[in-house]
């Protein structure tokens, strides 16, 4: 009989243990996330003489994120860009490297939308940063830093606790002088707004806190 007691005492300490683990996982919330994506980009109210026209669309866009959130729905995003884009090649051809880091603030509203399931969330991101612009070839002197504005949202789907796919949007407003170039003097240059599309996945590095299930 005292084997017996002292078993099911064992066993009754093991089934507590394992309970309240796996209570306190399921509410913990993530910290630290790592963003790693892929997409294409569009370059905006570019002030381009005709004979420099810029593809609607362009490759690559690589995106590399790291985010941090103070509570469940809100937190902190370091969003870095790296696109090139080229020209038509009806005219003149050129080739630019465009750049942007910005910090941004992260509000997660998927509470707000009932229809997405629980391995799905949607982010909204905000915050200010700096573009620089380097064009490539033989107007490679005509390099441009300039601060920006950007707005993106990004819809993430879990694929286990700890690793998501994702998709983002962004619009990256500029706030450069129109007067930093001359087209009919200088030659090419950007200093205009952009849109990028990526998708990518999302890994948690904290612990998988703020992880669904």
């Amino acid at each position: 009989m005292k084997k017996k007691l002292i078993s099911k005492k064992h066993f009754l300490l093991l089934m507590f243990i394992t309970t309240f683990n796996f209570a306190f996982t399921q509410s913990e919330t993530e910290v630290l996330r790592l963003q790693v994506g892929l997409g294409v980009n569009s370059p905006l109210g570019a002030d381009i003489a005709p004979q420099f026209d810029a593809k609607i669309v362009n490759l690559p866009s690589v995106q590399f994120g790291l985010r941090y959130m103070f509570k469940r729905n809100l937190g902190a995003k370091l969003d870095i860009h790296y696109n090139r884009f080229s020209s038509t090649g009806t005219d003149r051809t050129f080739k630019l490297n465009y750049t942007r880091v910005n910090l941004e603030g992260v509000y997660n509203v998927s509470d707000k939308l009932k229809f997405l399931s629980a391995r799905s969330s949607l982010m909204v991101h905000l915050g200010p940063g700096i573009s620089v612009s380097k064009p490539l070839g033989i107007y490679s002197a005509n390099n441009a830093t300039f601060l920006n504005l950007n707005v993106g949202v990004a819809y993430e789907y879990a694929l286990s606790k700890r690793v998501s796919l994702f998709s983002d949007f962004n619009y990256t407003h500029s706030f450069a002088t129109k007067d930093a170039y001359d087209v009919l003097t200088d030659g090419y240059s950007f200093n205009g707004a952009m849109i990028q599309v990526s998708i990518g996945v999302s890994v948690a590095l904290s612990g998988c806190k703020y992880c669904e299930e």
